[in-house]
């Protein structure tokens, strides 16, 4: 790897560990935990995305990683008492997220065909898969780092 890329790698690494310190936090509602497994969701989908680029498929570019969104989006809300801030964030990213998503199908299946609507269900599915293993993160309860528990024997 170059020196940039080293770099990159740096700066996202110490923006992920600022994020997870961010969550001991117990006002931000486990959000930057959020915001880091969407970071890291991108940062895996990357690689697919510039390749979908190079290869005149721009439409379908970021699939994967809305697909990993959509997960991860509703698995953070499952069982959460979220504020109404929190709500509105969620709802508008879930409904752009999906809103993008459509417009990727239109355009694969009108330029391509059932062959572009096909390889638009393949990489939905790379992303859903992606975002479900990502999303087992909130399945599992997290201890804080700093927090007591007032649980009994």
């Amino acid at each position: 790897m170059s020196r940039k890329s080293w770099g990159k790698v740096g700066v996202i690494v110490g923006v992920l560990v600022a994020l997870l310190a961010l969550d001991v936090f117990i006002s931000l509602e486990g959000l930057p935990v959020l915001a880091a497994l969407l970071g890291f969701a991108f940062l895996v989908t990357n690689r697919p995305r510039l390749w979908l680029k190079e290869h005149d498929r721009a439409g379908a570019a970021l699939l994967p990683f809305l697909a990993a969104a959509f997960v991860l989006l509703l698995g953070f809300t499952r069982g959460r008492d979220l504020s109404q801030g929190g709500l509105l964030l969620i709802t508008l990213a879930l409904v752009f997220d999906i809103l993008l998503a459509a417009l990727a199908l239109i355009g694969e299946a009108s330029k391509r065909g059932l062959k572009g609507a096909g390889e638009f269900l393949g990489l939905a599915g790379l992303g859903l898969a992606l975002g479900f293993v990502l999303s087992l993160v909130f399945l599992v309860e997290m201890g804080r780092l700093g927090g007591t528990s007032l649980a009994g024997p």
